[in-house]
């Protein structure tokens, strides 16, 4: 996974997790579009990990259960 750096120059280390990955209400494949490929969000509502595997609506990848 790589290490992102926003454009404030803070890095992930400095910010919470919830701050830089986003929380989705349910499964994002079809439904959300990818900030770009390796992006990993959680879907809170069914507590699954996906992770963006390219950057369209379908490219989501499910990790984990919890």
């Amino acid at each position: 996974m790589a290490i992102v750096v926003n454009l404030a120059g803070t890095t992930p280390r400095d910010v919470p997790w919830t701050t830089w990955n986003r929380r989705l209400n349910g499964e994002p494949n079809g439904n959300y579009l990818p900030q770009y490929a390796g992006e990993i969000v959680l879907d809170y509502t069914n507590n699954v990990l996906w992770k963006a595997m390219g950057v369209t609506n379908d490219a989501w990848v499910a990790l984990t259960a919890f």
